[in-house]
């Protein structure tokens, strides 16, 4: 019987782990630094989030890793537990295609949470509550779920041209408007535990902002579909 789990995916700067099989990652520009005042001064409008097909299709692989007991990775459910494990790797791209910038702002002092962001004792930094959801699946529904909670939500990458950046960055939050988040596939928990599926054709399924807990003109194009064979 296909094992079926619930992950807590997180994307994390640390953990205690080695890479056994894997495939070289996708160059990530850096994101460019923040205005102090780039919140404040965002324009009026309403963000659109929406995820890239053509950036994302091509990226998934299947990877081998081990992972100590004290890694974060397992601490914090990115893994099924210690231990060499199976991992579906992706890229998560996903570009403001609004009138309005995608406005964070600051997370709150270390060790504080509020309703946008989680403090992570583990990661030593705050992640961005219910960013988006990951799910594999197989013809009679669900198989493995992963929630991921994204680490720093800013201006990666140009997708409209002539679009300007506001310098959004992980001191202050957000998204321009014609820019995207890139989540790199080479990034700790940019995946999806699949050890003990078994083997097949799936449908990896990831949805930005499944709770609607960000502003967004439209939730129709928050979902990217993609088979899969394990």
């Amino acid at each position: 019987m296909v094992r079926r789990a619930l992950l807590l995916v997180a994307v994390a700067a640390c953990g205690d782990n080695a890479v056994l099989v894997d495939a070289a990652p996708r160059d990530v520009p850096p994101a460019p630094d923040a205005a102090p005042d780039a919140a404040v001064d965002a324009p009026p409008g309403t963000p659109d989030l929406k995820l890239i097909p053509e950036e994302m299709a091509g990226t998934l692989i299947l990877a081998n890793e081990a992972f100590g007991g004290g890694a974060c990775e397992v601490i914090e459910g990115c893994v099924g537990g210690p231990g060499l494990r199976r991992l579906l790797k992706f890229d998560t791209v996903t570009a403001n295609g609004g009138t309005g910038d995608l406005v964070l702002g600051a997370p709150p002092a270390d060790g504080a949470s509020d309703a946008t962001f989680t403090w992570s004792a583990c990661h030593g930094h705050h992640h961005v509550t219910g960013y988006a959801r990951y799910e594999l699946l197989d013809d009679t529904g669900l198989v493995v779920a992963g929630h991921k909670q994204a680490f720093c939500l800013q201006d990666t990458q140009q997708v409209q041209p002539g679009a300007g950046s506001r310098g959004y960055n992980c001191m202050n939050q957000g998204m321009s408007v014609g820019w995207a988040d890139v989540y790199a596939r080479s990034l700790p928990c940019q995946w999806i535990d699949v050890t003990g599926v078994a083997p097949g054709t799936y449908t990896l399924r990831v949805v930005v902002n499944p709770e609607g807990a960000l502003p967004d003109a439209d939730p129709d194009n928050n979902v990217f579909e993609t088979t899969t064979t394990l």
